[in-house]
């Protein structure tokens, strides 16, 4: 759209972007420069200020006003050296500015910056509405998430050692474990532990200390040697800024995670040592930490801090087990025999 009072300059410009192979509409009015806006797309607007019936800032009032109209981008046309109105006009909203005279290469580049920059944003819109959809439809909520760790380098850690301390803010963000097991835990000052989590491959934690922004409630351990992808707090913010949508993904699994806990508090409270050790194996069976033909690899101990009970407790139940042909012990591999036993077992 071009709105100039100046009949052979708008000629002049109309005729140069009709050889740059563009659609012209031009007027020498900004009531009808408005009208015809409001009626038909336009993608870059060049108007002088002096125009009839509404001038030219008038004009780029109104665009910028409704939302219809506010993507359109405007460049106004100055006369040579006139720097003091051209600080104006960017400070009011436009996009640009050309000074009179001009030579046609200079007008073409200017509408073509401003085409490229639309169509840029363009993409980028849509390619955050396929991503969008892609969460709302995939099967795995999570796989979406997933990808965002691509690209990033991994940090490996020896088995025993300490990704993050409960209390700390430089390790707040999302974990991704490429390979090996993670625990998380509490303590207390006593030196009394109960694992909270027990994360492997393709899973991911800090989800609760992330979505608080505070500290690590938690502290988190490699029980053998992991590779570990991070997205960081400040990451992760401006991921749910961007994808709103993946909020409800989080809260999802918080709750899901909460509910958990509240499961493990329960049995704590009413069921016998036997019956939560049972429900424990089936648990890490099911979840696939390197469980293969209904066998996993654990520590003694962490499968203690598990349950929340002695390990000397532990070693006598599971010797109980063995004995009722319910699994069989390898070193720290337990091989669940008869699965269907532990999961009717009685309270």
């Amino acid at each position: 759209m071009v709105i100039l009072e100046d009949f052979d300059l708008r000629v002049k410009i109309t005729e140069i972007l009709t050889i740059g192979k563009y659609n012209v509409k031009s007027t020498d009015s900004g009531k009808e420069a408005i009208d015809i806006i409001r009626k038909t797309p336009v993608d870059v607007i060049i108007s002088g200020i002096n125009v009839k019936e509404i001038d030219g800032f008038g004009v780029l009032r109104v665009v910028n006003k409704f939302m219809e109209t506010a993507s359109i981008s405007f460049i106004m046309l100055l006369n040579d050296k006139d720097y003091d109105l051209a600080r104006r006009v960017m400070e009011l909203g436009a996009d640009g500015h050309l000074m009179n005279p001009f030579d046609d290469g200079e007008l073409l580049n200017q509408v073509e910056v401003k085409l490229r920059k639309k169509r840029l944003q363009h993409e980028l819109f849509l390619k955050q509405h396929v991503q969008l959809r892609s969460i709302q439809n995939s099967r795995d909520d999570m796989s979406w998430l997933r990808s965002r760790f691509e690209g990033s380098l991994p940090r490996h850690f020896k088995k025993n050692q300490v990704l993050y301390y409960r209390g700390e803010r430089r390790a707040l963000g999302l974990h991704y474990i490429l390979s090996g097991k993670i625990k998380t835990y509490v303590a207390d000052t006593a030196g009394n532990v109960l694992i909270t989590g027990i994360y492997g491959p393709h899973e991911y934690f800090g989800l609760q200390g992330t979505l608080l922004g505070a500290e690590n409630k938690e502290i988190a351990e490699a029980i053998d040697s992991a590779e570990i992808l991070t997205i960081s707090f400040t990451e992760v913010q401006h991921l749910i800024t961007d994808y709103p949508e993946i909020f409800s993904v989080f809260a999802k699994d918080l709750a899901q995670t909460l509910s958990e806990r509240d499961e493990k508090l329960l049995d704590i409270a009413y069921y016998s040592v036997r019956k939560r050790i049972a429900k424990a194996i089936i648990g890490l069976t099911k979840l696939g930490h390197d469980a293969e033909n209904g066998r996993f690899i654990l520590p003694r101990n962490d499968l203690a801090c598990l349950v929340g009970i002695a390990t000397e407790t532990l070693s006598r139940v599971l010797g109980d087990f063995t004995k009722e042909g319910l699994i069989e012990k390898d070193g720290n591999n337990i091989i669940v025999l008869d699965i269907r036993s532990l999961i009717m077992m009685k309270n």
